[in-house]
């Protein structure tokens, strides 16, 4: 048997609770991670995407949906702060590399750990993780832009 499609009236309180969840994340573990680790929190889906295995500005821009510019922004920040290499390419020498350095590796390992730890005493059972991720992914590939 299919269920019904949402209500709007769900769809309201969806987006509702969706603000909240993000307002709440800036505000709370975003901040926390920002000055626990000494970073800003707006470079961590850069560090991420490098630990995913993304080498190439263009790929962490592709990957995240990213404006270059932003994501060049980020490479000059994360650089900085020690916690990203970059090198031309040894196969082309008209493109930049990157890579975490240790001290990016710990800054990434360090904030998925705060993360993780923060998700276990949210009260959320396995179960009830598991169907937000599906529901999540599910919403995304509903919402991701046509090609």
């Amino acid at each position: 048997m299919q269920e019904d499609p949402p209500s709007r009236e769900d769809c309201i309180q969806f987006m509702h609770a969706w603000r909240h969840f993000f307002h709440s994340m800036k505000r709370g573990m975003l901040r926390d991670i920002e000055q626990e680790l000494n970073i800003d929190a707006s470079d961590m889906p850069l560090l991420q995407a490098l630990q995913q295995g993304c080498q190439y500005p263009s790929e962490v821009s592709q990957s995240y949906g990213m404006a270059p510019p932003m994501v060049s922004q980020m490479i000059v920040r994360t650089v900085k702060q020690g916690l990203v290499g970059r090198e031309l390419d040894p196969e082309d020498s008209r493109r930049i590399r990157l890579n975490l350095t240790d001290q990016g590796k710990s800054v990434v390992d360090h904030a998925h750990r705060y993360l993780e730890a923060r998700f276990l005493n949210s009260g959320l059972t396995a179960a009830e993780l598991k169907h937000l991720t599906q529901g999540l992914i599910k919403l995304g590939e509903a919402l991701k832009e046509e090609a």
